[in-house]
């Protein structure tokens, strides 16, 4: 009597440990242990309401060129300590995001002269080689036959990320640089950054020089 009461407590001592078992294996594959493959969860971006895009053609007295800018933008001429404005130079703001397009013209009258303002344009975007992952360069002659010269799209989390210079290859110069006004992470920006991108795509393309 004694041998199976002894052999009943092991049975049912068995029973349970095998309960237990199964509870872990089951907790363990509905948590996704049994599965080797990692698929990382794509970035998540705040919501942001972004403004509908319409455009209407800029010009100024001391710029030899007119162009399309968006609705929400305000270009705001640009003054040196006195006070006085920096002709040629210009900041178009976008109040909604804080950032602000940097724009200075140049006239040149000689190829030594161009040379300059093509070396101090590659120079400012070779600052930021240290922290860039890569520098793209595209021409901007494939969106605006009238507008020569390069977009610099400087990969990473740097101070700016868009910078291009613009030429009729004759006489008119004009650089431009898209900054946050606020130190922020290009990741966390990116929906906001690609959105003005697109608005500075749109001034190259619709850059027109007066005649």
């Amino acid at each position: 009597m004694d041998k199976l009461k002894l052999f009943g407590a092991r049975k049912g001592y068995a029973g349970a440990l095998v309960s237990c078992l199964l509870l872990v294996v089951a907790v363990f594959v509905g948590c996704g242990g049994g599965n080797d493959a990692y698929v990382p969860k794509p970035k998540a971006y705040p919501k942001m309401t972004l403004p509908s895009k319409s455009y209407s053609v800029f010009a100024a007295d001391d710029l030899p060129m007119t162009f399309e800018l968006p609705a929400y933008a305000r270009m705001l001429a640009d003054s040196n300590q006195a006070g006085t404005h920096n002709k040629g130079w210009y900041n178009l703001y976008f109040p909604q995001f804080d950032m602000t397009l940097h724009l200075t013209y140049h006239r040149f009258d000689n190829w030594s002269l161009f040379d300059s303002l093509l070396f101090d344009t590659r120079k400012l975007v070779n600052k930021h080689l240290q922290k860039a992952d890569d520098i793209l360069e595209q021409p901007t002659s494939l969106m605006n036959p009238e507008a020569k010269g390069l977009v610099f799209s400087i990969q990473g989390n740097t101070a700016t990320n868009f910078n291009f210079y613009l030429t009729d290859s004759v006489e008119h110069f004009v650089r431009g640089a898209l900054y946050f006004n606020q130190k922020t992470e290009s990741d966390s920006v990116a929906p906001v950054f690609q959105f003005v991108e697109q608005d500075v795509y749109h001034m190259i393309k619709t850059l027109k020089w007066k005649k």
